[in-house]
């Protein structure tokens, strides 16, 4: 790598990781503070709450990565234009690959990173993150025993417990359960125990002679079952008889490909396996989409500073909307196996189009007639605000 490929490089390198560094934290700390209540409720220890935010890192690093690359990458590409250097490059007689070497690098390398990341490092951290929410709502049966009164565990789910009896057991137990849409499950035991699971090493709250009340709110039709046992998961409180399978989002890419004919999503919640295939798959394209498409419109001089600022804005357009419509796709991927092929297809077309045009030197800007339009309606706006920031002053000098 040549010098003036190594310096453009390097200052792209840390532009880009500072301002992954930054939005990283700032999207970790909200996806924190949302589930913080379940940790200070419980008075979960501080190791509990950095647990909580390393296992958040890889989920929210796919996601904003790309978007720091176009943060870096644009940046330092205005910069060197706004201080002439993309000038002095070009005047210089060296070519276009110069300029795109460093950023092909960085973008390849960064998808790498989010390919790696997205299809082994952040299955693991899901699982973990799920570990320490688990253990948190476990818990949270004990704060219910201390208090006596309806505890929240979550939206639509609330619990209480009268009171703590001889041996680890727990009397008078309700708990109420609205999370599914259109149904309601209550609950009802004289007494129960929360024990350890052999099989599945997860905590199960083991109901003793109570009722099941399960309420349709559709037909408003209630049915009732009486039992003198009763199981259910602290993780999730699924029934321990039924399925406790992992999410696909904890599960490996290779399980995910050839999954368990038993498992609980691949029998009845084949849409989130195959959503989550797609998303692992298709994101870690992206980076070297925003890294091409940067370059292309802001890779050559420009001696027109209002048209270069409107090539970024541009670039950001195009990031934003395919970017908007990837979220989407992958979504609805699981569902409609058309959004599927527009997962992939999208950030491969962009990537092919802006690739072909950056290896051919060619580079792309805003049209002449939007450049002049919007520099008018710029230069209007301006002169609208000045005037108004001049007549507010005026008649502050009158008043006084």
């Amino acid at each position: 790598m040549k010098q003036i490929e190594r310096y453009i490089f390097r200052r792209m390198c840390l532009l880009t990781f500072w301002s992954l560094t930054a939005v990283t934290l700032l999207v970790m700390t909200t996806q924190v503070l949302i589930r913080v209540d379940v940790l200070t409720t419980t008075g979960q220890a501080f190791g509990a709450f950095m647990m909580l935010a390393a296992t958040l890192i890889p989920s929210v690093m796919t996601i904003v990565a790309p978007f720091a690359l176009l943060i870096g990458v644009s940046q330092v590409l205005s910069s060197m234009n706004s201080d002439s250097e993309l000038v002095v490059i070009e005047a210089a007689g060296v070519p276009p690959s110069t300029v795109l070497k460093p950023v092909l690098l960085l973008s390849a390398s960064l998808s790498l990173c989010v390919l790696l990341i997205s299809n082994f490092l952040e299955p693991w951290s899901n699982s973990k993150l799920y570990d320490v929410l688990a253990q948190a709502q476990s818990d949270l049966m004990s704060v219910a025993v201390r208090s006596g009164t309806f505890m929240k565990l979550e939206n639509g789910l609330y619990i209480q417990i009268n009171e703590k009896l001889p041996g680890g057991q727990m009397g008078g137990i309700f708990l109420s359960d609205s999370r599914t849409e259109g149904n309601e499950t209550i609950y009802y035991a004289r007494s129960g125990v929360i024990q350890k699971s052999e099989e599945t090493g997860s905590d199960i709250l083991y109901l003793v002679d109570g009722e099941l009340q399960q309420r349709d709110l559709t037909s408003d039709r209630i049915s009732i079952v009486t039992f003198s046992s009763y199981a259910l998961d602290m993780a999730a409180f699924i029934p321990a008889g039924g399925s406790r399978a992992k999410r696909p989002k904890e599960q490996s890419t290779l399980y995910l490909m050839n999954p368990d004919a038993e498992d609980h999503y691949s029998k009845g919640a084949k849409n989130t396996v195959k959503q989550e295939l797609v998303e692992r798959f298709s994101t870690w394209m992206y980076p070297l989409t925003f890294g091409l498409v940067a370059f292309s419109f802001l890779g050559k001089a420009r001696s027109n500073r209002h048209e270069q600022v409107q090539n970024g804005a541009l670039v950001a357009a195009i990031a934003l909307g395919s970017r908007g419509l990837g979220f989407y796709s992958t979504e609805a991927s699981g569902i409609n196996p058309a959004m599927e092929w527009v997962s992939y297809l999208v950030p491969a077309a962009i990537i092919l189009v802006f690739g072909f045009l950056a290896l051919s030197g060619r580079t792309l800007t805003i049209p002449k007639a939007w450049a002049q339009q919007n520099s008018r309606l710029i230069e209007f706006v301006t002169t609208q605000f000045a005037r108004l920031q001049g007549r507010g002053k005026t008649g502050e000098g009158h008043s006084a």
